[in-house]
């Protein structure tokens, strides 16, 4: 388990370094890393690394360049697995600056994750809502789309799902151009908290209508 403080995850990545072992811890702290793997907890939309499982790239090299971010953040970390198979061969030399680094095709790793974050989704179309100002052309798209989230992602978002909710109406308060799709967002939301499974989620509604809501022009 990895704590990483919200301010840091755009910029952190784990990196999965590999080294010999001994019958002797003296010598075990000596031996150089001879492999290495790497992961970024970001992806470039915006959203956070998926859970589940992950086929991650080795790489092979000096040891120093396989510590030295600067040297492999440019590469890929993750198999395609739509790619074929090199089928002669062990390893093959990465081009260009990196060509210190050669990728091992005949070893594999893979890591499994889970994300628990309730201020960083996984999901591109709740984010897109979250974050509806800096995109407003796709403002209506992210509304529809709401109803296909996965209703447990939506619901660790909830406060601030309604807070984006809410400021779209106070903020377009002038036309009717998505009171419609607000509502049903809105109605989809009460259906979620409805539901046997995401029942426990009732009071942190109630103690939003209650304590935090404040849409004066979304009132009624």
């Amino acid at each position: 388990q990895i704590a990483v403080p919200i301010e840091d995850v755009h910029r952190t990545h784990l990196r999965f370094t590999f080294r010999h072992r001994s019958s002797s811890d003296s010598k075990d702290r000596s031996e150089r890393i001879f492999s290495m793997a790497f992961v970024r907890l970001m992806r470039p939309d915006g959203t956070t690394l998926r859970d589940g499982e992950h086929d991650l790239v080795l790489y092979k090299g000096d040891s120093r360049k396989l510590e030295d971010a600067s040297a492999y953040l440019s590469l890929p970390s993750t198999r395609n697995l739509s790619e074929p198979k090199l089928l002669s061969g062990s390893s093959f030399r990465v081009s260009g600056a990196t060509s210190g680094l050669t990728v091992s095709t005949r070893d594999s790793f893979q890591i499994s994750t889970l994300v628990c974050s309730t201020k960083l989704t996984q999901n591109v179309n709740l984010l897109g809502l979250l974050k509806w100002r800096s995109k407003p052309s796709l403002l209506r798209g992210n509304l529809q789309k709401l109803m296909n989230v996965d209703g447990g992602e939506v619901i660790k978002f909830l406060q601030d799902t309604l807070d984006a909710l809410f400021s779209i109406m106070m903020e377009h308060s002038d036309t009717d151009v998505y009171d419609t799709l607000v509502f049903d967002a809105l109605v989809f939301i009460v259906g979620l908290v409805a539901d046997r499974k995401f029942q426990h989620f009732n009071t942190v509604l109630e103690a939003y209508i209650q304590q935090h809501f404040s849409a004066t022009l979304a009132y009624k």
